[in-house]
């Protein structure tokens, strides 16, 4: 197996690990993986008149943590797919966002809400 396809199926995973724990808090998962012309969020879901866009990092054995990832530039790129996001479902233009992280690392998994703006 190649290292992309390792690191996408690890992704994968991730993501379900995600979407499984955030039904389970009462959150409805809208979409998974949208794709912008600016990058991918990999999931919006929306709970209590607020849509969080969602970005999953899944580690192993890794010392610096997965909310590492989400730099400026990475944020950049998900406000923006935010706004083709809106465009495309205005349904949702009024609700309050959160830009959240789910770092999952050796299979631990921590909610990160409001993590930037």
């Amino acid at each position: 197996m190649s290292n992309q396809a390792f690191n996408q199926e690890k992704g994968n995973a991730g993501e379900d690990a995600a979407s499984r724990y955030l039904r389970q808090q009462g959150f409805r998962i809208l979409t998974r993986n949208f794709r912008g012309r600016h990058g991918e969020i990999d999931i919006i879901a929306v709970r209590d008149q607020v849509l969080h866009f969602i970005e999953v990092k899944n580690r192993t054995g890794n010392l610096i943590p997965g909310r590492c990832a989400v730099n400026t530039a990475k944020q950049k790129h998900i406000r923006d797919t935010v706004q083709v996001y809106l465009t495309k479902n205005q349904q949702w233009a009024d609700y309050l966002m959160s830009f959240d992280v789910i770092e999952i690392t050796d299979g631990n998994l921590e909610f990160l809400e409001n993590c930037f703006y």
